[in-house]
């Protein structure tokens, strides 16, 4: 299943060597597949409620080894 990321939002990505692939951790804890990797439109569903540690496990795993994590957008007062 592929869709846009709605109500959720990047946490953590795993990239290969010349990011040729790559995997998303949502804030929701969804593991999912972007596509495009940057700038993506959609995404495809591979698990949820997935941890970090076993996504973690599941990137490396797959040979995505380079890890970039993104801060919480703040929320005006």
């Amino acid at each position: 299943m592929s869709a846009p990321l709605c109500r959720d939002g990047e946490r953590r990505r795993w990239y290969s060597e010349c990011a040729g692939s790559c995997l998303v951790l949502s804030a929701r804890g969804r593991l999912l597949e972007p596509f495009p990797i940057f700038g993506p439109e959609e995404y495809r569903l591979l698990a949820r409620q997935v941890s970090f540690r076993e996504a973690d496990d599941y990137a490396r795993g797959h040979g995505l080894r380079h890890l970039r994590t993104f801060e919480a957008p703040r929320v005006a007062e």
